[in-house]
């Protein structure tokens, strides 16, 4: 009996890692939010079907297990080092396939919203549709 409940708390632990994402594997003993929460560096970007990613430009994400994100971009531009860097809160959507980055708590519309492609523990892809432009990013990030 006792072989019997520790096959099906095994297997019920097992289906809760499963991936509802188009891409990557179908099954991960991880968490979606253990896999998401990490720190991440672009190591692809694609924009309306072309590669622009621009290899002198680092963008870093850091997603964290309290509900924030925080992003930089930096470049060495003639020895001075350039950066931006911008940080919220994020949510998964309804049924975690789509993630919703918010600048601030107070912020009832996100800044970014983002479908999850694949989500592996060292890979992730994102894509991000702007509306207004008609623009469809696809990011991908490796495990830094």
């Amino acid at each position: 009996m006792k072989s019997v409940l520790f096959s099906l708390s095994l297997l019920a632990v097992a289906l809760s890692g499963c991936a509802k994402f188009s891409e990557g594997p179908a099954f991960s003993i991880h968490t979606k939010k253990a896999r998401l929460c990490n720190d991440w560096k672009l190591s692809d970007y694609v924009l309306n079907g072309n590669n622009v990613f621009d290899a002198s430009v680092t963008t870093k994400m850091s997603i964290d297990k309290d509900g924030t994100y925080s992003i930089s971009n930096y470049t060495n531009e003639l020895g001075q080092i350039q950066g931006t860097y911008s940080h919220g809160t994020w949510v998964f959507g309804e049924d975690q396939t789509s993630m919703f980055f918010y600048a601030d708590t107070t912020t009832v519309n996100p800044i970014h919203e983002y479908s999850i492609k694949e989500l592996r523990s060292k890979k992730m892809v994102l894509e991000e549709e702007i509306f207004q432009t008609g623009n469809k990013h696809r990011l991908t990030f490796i495990q830094q």
